[in-house]
Order: C-alpha cells, then sequence, then structure tokens
C-alpha cells in the first residue's frame, strides 16, 4: 500500500526520470508522560518509517528527516525533560495542547472544538463546496481551526511566550540555551536505529 501511493504521488517524475528528494517527513511520536502506549505506538511509527525508507531505497531517492533537534517531538535529538528549557515552558506548552493551538502534533481540544464546531456546521451549510477546497484532504474543519485557532488566536499568546523569560538573569538564559547543547539532550534511539540502516554507506 505505501508504495502503491508512493508511486502514485511520484510518477510524473518517475516518468520522466527526475531526481526525487524528499527533504520533510517524519512521524510524530507519542509522548511516554501523557500516554501510556507511547513505547507501542512509537514502535509502530518506528516500523512504518523504516517502510518508508525501503521504498525511497528501492526508487533512489534521496532523503533528510525532519527534523534533527526539538524538544521531543519528532527529532532525532531533544532536549531532557528535565531541563531548564523543558521545566520552563512546560506550563505554556499544556496550555497549547489544552487550547490545540499547535498545526502539528494536534492533540484533541473539546474547549477548541465547541468553539469551532458550530461555524464549521454553518459553512458547510451555507457553502458545501468548502469541504472540497485545496488541500482536499483538510475539509471544512481543519481549515477553520487552521486560520482562526492555530493562526490567529496561537498569534496572540506570543507576548505571553516571551513572558516566561522576564527577569531571568543572562546566566539563567545562558542555562536555557544550554538545554539544547548536544550533551544536555536526549537521543531518540529507537529513530536512529531505523535511520542508521537507511543511511549511505
Amino acid at each position: 500500500m505505501l508504495e502503491r501511493q508512493f508511486l502514485r504521488k511520484a510518477e510524473l517524475m518517475l516518468r520522466h526520470k527526475c531526481p526525487i528528494c524528499n527533504g520533510e517527513f517524519g512521524p510524530v511520536y507519542a509522548d511516554p508522560a501523557s500516554d501510556a502506549d507511547a513505547g507501542t505506538i512509537n514502535q509502530e511509527r518506528y516500523e512504518m518509517l523504516g517502510q518508508q525508507l525501503d521504498i525511497y531505497d528501492k526508487f533512489k531517492i534521496s532523503w533528510s528527516i525532519w527534523l534533527y533537534k526539538d524538544i521531543g517531538m519528532q527529532g532525532m535529538v531533544h532536549t531532557n525533560r528535565d531541563s531548564k528549557w523543558n521545566r520552563t515552558i512546560q506550563p505554556f506548552l499544556d496550555r497549547k495542547k489544552k487550547y490545540r493551538l499547535d498545526a502539528w502534533g494536534v492533540h484533541a481540544s473539546p474547549e477548541s472544538e465547541a468553539a469551532v464546531n458550530p461555524l464549521v456546521e454553518w459553512i458547510d451549510q451555507i457553502c458545501p463546496a468548502a469541504k472540497e477546497a485545496y488541500p482536499g484532504p483538510w475539509a471544512t474543519e481543519r481549515h477553520v481551526m487552521r486560520a482562526v485557532i492555530q493562526t490567529f488566536l496561537s498569534a496572540q499568546f506570543s507576548d505571553e511566550f516571551a513572558q516566561q523569560f522576564e527577569g531571568m538573569s543572562l546566566k539563567e538564559l545562558d542555562e536555557l540555551a544550554h538545554s539544547f547543547h548536544f550533551d544536555e539532550c536526549v537521543q531518540r534511539e529507537g529513530l536512529n536505529i531505523v535511520l542508521t540502516e537507511h543511511a549511505p554507506h
């Protein structure tokens, strides 16, 4: 099935023998702190990624995983949960999750959905064609959620995010930055094993 999807999307490039590079892909991983099944879920995602890279190997597709380093969603390397950075911003991350402010690594948010759903129903009622707006799989709900919650509302929280660092000394700010130092970070071993198996030798 994965190969069939790939062939459908790459049909034009393969037919014309164009080089192909996928430079932005990779799963969002479950968080062990909030999902009891995170280990199982993430193992399944490593296996799916491995199958995807098998296809890239077969068709000689160049690739670059997204992304190298982050705060624990996707990165090959990520900040430690106990780092000063993560401890400082965790309350803000919890609020983002509660209100579904992120468009990537989305979590269910009954509060946001209750606010948005009546608008979605109204739009679909007066303009059924809205459901087909590009990109097609999104439907109206994702377009509205992205425009209203994940673009407009999330931007209004930017000052609140910055205020978390207000009054910090240069030493404290340096400790925050040092949270991203390689020696302070955690490697996502399962992901790195899969990537190593498919990296050019």
